[in-house]
């Protein structure tokens, strides 16, 4: 069996630049395949060197917890590379020498209560959107199967702690001098700009052809809802719609502290 390293090689790891590392990073639900598929296509039609740890290695059917601190992956975290893909802060990106907090990164982010909302139609309850990967994945059904009794309130309010300890890692381990945040309810109405943000952010030069070129072609805002579908509506707010008051109020509570961080008033918005 190959380790995670061998398959990251595997996967056809590009020679590094000349330029230090950055990171793109937000969470499940928050706008993470929009932003991370744009930034590859963006690096690869502009020669960048770049990286998806988490992409390669779901593909070959590797689990969340058999890589996150798997340090031998850091062998290939070095400068000269956008390292993007990821929708947790793994473990092995915290190690001293990664020296995280020093490098420039992006932060995708979301009202948490839409992105709960938004993970029980793609993987959470009797909804499985969510594409899964050709390997293994008997493995990954397993770990959504556990949801599958659960009403939207339910599972939302099971799916909470999760989602909180990826918000505190993020604002714990990412330096705001470095670290460019986005909020899913604006770049939904402006990806070329959001896109462009972060190539200008992470000082490296893409022509704006490709910037608006790959904005465009990602700019899809569903007329109606689907909830077969990956991308099922997409308009902020949905929460409003789909949990009971009383709900909404218990995540108010649990995530109002971490959320005024990053720009939300979920008492305002509520």
């Amino acid at each position: 069996m190959m380790t995670n390293l061998e398959l990251l090689r595997k996967g056809g790891l590009c020679l590094p630049g000349e330029f230090a590392a950055c990171f793109a990073f937000s969470y499940h639900k928050a706008g993470s395949t929009l932003m991370h598929n744009m930034i590859q296509e963006v690096c690869a039609s502009s020669a960048i060197p770049a990286l998806n740890i988490p992409g390669v290695l779901f593909d070959e059917g590797v689990l969340d917890h058999e890589w996150q601190n798997d340090h031998e992956i850091l062998e290939v975290v070095q400068d000269g590379r956008v390292y993007f893909g990821f929708r947790y802060l793994p473990e092995l990106l915290l190690r001293p020498g990664v020296c995280l907090r020093e490098r420039k990164s992006v932060l995708m982010v979301r009202d948490p209560r839409d992105a709960l909302v938004s993970q029980y139609f793609s993987f959470g309850g009797r909804y499985h959107s969510h594409i899964l990967p050709a390997k293994n994945t008997g493995e990954f059904e397993k770990t959504w199967q556990w949801t599958s009794q659960f009403e939207i309130d339910e599972y939302v309010l099971n799916a909470a702690p999760l989602l909180l300890t990826k918000l505190r890692a993020y604002e714990r381990h990412l330096g705001t001098k470095n670290m460019m945040l986005a909020r899913y309810e604006d770049v939904y109405f402006d990806k070329q700009r959001f896109l462009g943000a972060i190539f200008s952010h992470f000082n490296l030069a893409v022509s704006p052809v490709i910037v608006e070129r790959v904005a465009r072609a990602h700019d899809i805002r569903p007329s109606s809802e689907d909830p077969t579908k990956h991308i099922r509506q997409g308009t902020p707010g949905d929460h409003r719609k789909k949990l009971r008051p009383e709900t909404i109020a218990k995540l108010n509570d649990h995530f109002r502290d971490v959320c005024q961080g990053f720009g939300y008033d979920l008492d305002e918005a509520a």
